[in-house]
């Protein structure tokens, strides 16, 4: 399926939201409502894309009966997948919202074990897919059974394509797609730190950590800091930009929402101011949703240019 964008979630679920009033750990608590949505970081990034009027393509790898229901949810969204589906059951993350503390307990499971075999045969059809693709979107952690080099494998793949990548991963799996260079990366505060190996206690701290990252070959350096808005470096330019003022409800997906209006910039060839307050406004208006809802293209567009932007 040919498609300008494609999304890879290589760790996809179940997301199970359940709503309690004050949550007691080990006791019984009594649900107030119970949500179900496909999960994953690549999968919310699709779900995003799908408002924005990109041709893009979801895929990954699924698993058993939950694997199929994650399937049919995403069609509802309209979103064009291309899944490989093995014997083995996709995850269910669990998630308990206190609705009186706003707390969430969270428990996710470990996932399938994915074989070499069913690995070699899922980077042959991604292999295809990106072909014909202009970007590469890669989120989310790998299943234990993964190795942390699978995603600058697939980076090094993409980019002999001349295909553009964005990645947002943390730990050994991001340190090692560093050192293949995709086009842009999105790391939180704290996954920046894992890779500058050092605390960044201030706005200057951070932004030189982007710029050093832009020089060592990152083309676009997009660092999420969430109530503090975001940082971004790209084209030589360095742009710290404040966050919209919204009430949080969750921020489960608002780094993922970052990352699907930065695949859109990049694709549109946007501007780095432009692509500045786009990212942070699609992470704001997310936050402000339910769940994993995502912000649409049509309320980002009529709120972005209230984003206040600092060149640093």
């Amino acid at each position: 399926m040919k498609a300008s964008i494609v999304t890879v979630t290589m760790n996809p679920a179940l997301d199970k939201m359940i709503t309690v009033e004050n949550f007691n750990a080990g006791k019984l608590n009594r649900a107030k409502s119970v949500r179900l949505d496909p999960g994953g970081k690549g999968i919310n990034v699709s779900k995003a894309l799908s408002t924005y009027g990109v041709k893009q393509v979801a895929t990954g790898i699924l698993g058993g009966q939950t694997g199929r229901l994650v399937s049919s949810m995403l069609k509802g969204y309209g979103i064009n997948q291309d899944f490989l589906f093995i014997s083995g059951q996709t995850r269910v993350n669990i998630k308990i919202l206190d609705k009186i503390t706003g707390s969430i307990t969270e428990v996710n499971e470990q996932g399938p074990e994915i074989s070499y075999e069913t690995l070699e045969e899922f980077f042959n059809k991604l292999k295809k897919m990106v072909k014909n693709a202009d970007m590469l979107v890669m989120s989310g952690s790998l299943p234990v059974s993964i190795p942390s080099c699978f995603y600058s494998t697939c980076i090094q793949m993409a980019e002999k394509m001349n295909v553009r990548t964005i990645i947002d991963t943390d730990g050994e799996a991001l340190k090692l797609s560093i050192k293949a260079k995709p086009y842009a990366i999105k790391p939180n505060l704290y996954e920046l730190e894992q890779l500058a190996e050092k605390p960044l206690n201030s706005i200057e701290d951070i932004a030189a950590e982007a710029e050093r990252l832009a020089k060592n070959g990152i083309r676009l350096v997009l660092v999420s800091l969430g109530s503090n808005g975001s940082i971004l470096c790209y084209r030589g330019r360095i742009y710290k930009a404040e966050p919209l003022p919204v009430e949080v409800k969750s921020a489960v997906a608002s780094g993922d929402a970052m990352v699907a209006a930065l695949a859109y910039c990049i694709w549109m060839d946007l501007v780095p101011e432009d692509m500045a307050r786009i990212a942070t406004a699609a992470g704001c208006l997310t936050a402000s949703k339910d769940g994993s809802d995502m912000a649409g293209w049509n309320e980002i567009r009529q709120t972005y240019t209230n984003i206040n932007l600092k060149e640093l």
